[in-house]
């Protein structure tokens, strides 16, 4: 896999995560007889106060929600960390990650 071709994947994940959320705001919303579509006050001051709040400081449950989400994509970025680092001539582990590059060590 190449650098663009894990854009590409990774890119299509967020694009399938990006979906599934609008399905969900969609289904949340009260819909006028024009077809235009009404965000509750309630889930509107909730969603933006989650958008200024800091990962750390969420509920269990909103980050249990992004980890949903990021196992989308891990296994992505698993396959292109050992693809690499198998041409770089190092022993591969499933699930590790290596930053060789950056540091010069590998964890």
């Amino acid at each position: 896999m190449t650098k663009q071709e894990l854009i590409e994947a990774l890119a299509d994940k967020e694009h399938a995560s990006w979906a599934r959320w609008m399905r969900y705001l969609f289904s949340r919303c009260t819909r006028n007889p024009d077809g235009g579509l009404v965000i509750s006050v309630d889930d509107a001051v909730h969603w933006l106060l989650q958008t200024v709040t800091d990962y750390a400081w969420l509920t269990d449950a909103e980050k249990e929600s992004d980890r949903k989400e990021v196992a989308h994509i891990l296994p992505i970025i698993e396959r292109y960390v050992e693809q690499e680092t198998a041409r770089d001539g190092e022993v591969s582990t499933p699930g590790a990650v290596y930053v060789r590059r950056a540091t010069g060590r590998m964890y």
